[in-house]
């Protein structure tokens, strides 16, 4: 059964799309759970030749068809976009959105950043670690590797003069630290399409 309805009309390039996958995955149920989420995985909308397409980290940063996850039964999604007041000014917006465009395309092609997202769930899974280790850090992240939600935030840093790290929560997490969670709840973003409801 087909999850929300997604008005590609309302969709543009730069805004950020948030999935869960409804079919039984270990490693998607496992992010849910860990992080207390609706979503799961995450990535960033891009037009090319009138045509929308998702950047995503999944074994590598790949590109792939918007239309491929809008027609999956098995997929809800909800497409967000940063907000203009996030930012000092429209120019800065503007300015800001391509940058982050234009590095998420330059990403295709690199690694998945493993030892970051192993390190990241033991961080949540085991309690006590995660009382003594602060999810503000990932000793193990690396700049030319990527999770999902890495991706997103570090290709969005420091493209505001404002907030320098447009998803950073309570926790002041940085990017090696920062889940889909982190990206749905964000301030700095507001809804365009797709399932509102779920955070």
């Amino acid at each position: 059964m087909k999850y929300t309805t997604i008005e590609q009309s309302l969709i543009k390039s730069g805004d950020i799309v948030l999935f869960h996958n409804g079919s039984f995955s270990i490693f998607s149920s496992a992010i849910r759970l860990l992080t207390h989420s609706y979503w799961n995985h995450c990535g960033m909308i891009v037009e090319e030749n009138g045509e929308f397409f998702v950047i995503e980290a999944l074994g590598k940063v790949e590109k792939t068809s918007l239309s491929k996850y809008i027609n999956n039964k098995n997929i809800d999604i909800k497409i967000i976009r940063l907000k203009e007041e996030a930012f000092k000014d429209k120019k800065e917006y503007d300015a800001g959105i391509h940058i982050a465009i234009e590095r998420i395309k330059k990403s295709i092609g690199a690694k998945y950043d493993v030892f970051a997202i192993v390190y990241l769930g033991m961080v949540y899974g085991l309690q006590i670690i995660g009382r003594i280790i602060p999810k503000s850090w990932n000793p193990f992240e690396q700049r030319s590797k990527f999770f999902c939600s890495e991706l997103l935030c570090v290709i969005c840093y420091n493209i505001s003069s404002k907030n320098p790290y447009l998803f950073q929560g309570k926790t002041k997490q940085k990017c090696g630290t920062t889940t889909p969670r982190d990206i749905a709840k964000s301030v700095n973003t507001g809804y365009v399409t797709g399932n509102k409801d779920k955070l």
